[in-house]
């Protein structure tokens, strides 16, 4: 009888034994979770309010009496008024000629004002773009640099007919070579 009795209490801690893996296991991923909520929690709420106040000196670049950004600025930080621009279709100066180039592209200006100035000079600013676009190549228009260097070939070309303002920085929404 005290053999029975034995066999049932080894019987009974073999159970546990078994089932304690499971348990431990269970308990982990739920710790896990927790763990991984309380940090997506955080990055998600309590970082993005946490960001330092940039320096005064790097938020307002100094403007000239004209409303112009002193040459040497580029208006870090700060975003002027957009101009979005007609798309332009061109054939590149490929050996085949069978290469053509769609851009659209938006305009950053200094002020308001620069867009009707804009509207009224479009048929001379868009000639002089698409003159440009053209005499591009595809190995021209292909790398980064590349294309760095037609934002500011484009930048200078529209800036020589404007008055009222000027361009700060041209951005290609649209850039499609085939």
């Amino acid at each position: 009888m005290a053999d029975v009795h034995n066999e049932a209490r080894e019987d009974a801690t073999m159970g546990k034994k078994k089932k304690s893996p499971v348990v431990l296991i269970l308990v982990i991923v739920i710790l896990l979770l927790i763990a991984g909520g309380a940090v997506a929690g955080y990055f998600l709420f309590i970082a993005p309010q946490a960001k330092p106040a940039a320096p005064a000196a790097q938020a307002a670049p100094a403007v000239q009496d004209d409303g112009q950004l002193p040459a040497g600025s580029a208006g870090a930080g700060l975003s002027g008024p957009m101009r979005q621009m007609d798309s332009f279709i061109v054939n590149l100066t490929d050996a085949q000629g069978t290469r053509y180039l769609k851009v659209v592209m938006q305009l950053e200006m200094s002020n308001e004002l620069l867009g009707t100035e804009i509207d009224k000079k479009t048929p001379q600013i868009r000639d002089e773009v698409i003159m440009l676009l053209s005499s591009k190549s595809f190995d021209d228009v292909s790398t980064m640099a590349g294309k760095r260097a037609l934002k500011r070939a484009i930048l200078n070309s529209i800036n020589k007919y404007l008055v009222t303002g000027r361009v700060l920085r041209v951005y290609f929404s649209d850039f499609v070579v085939q």
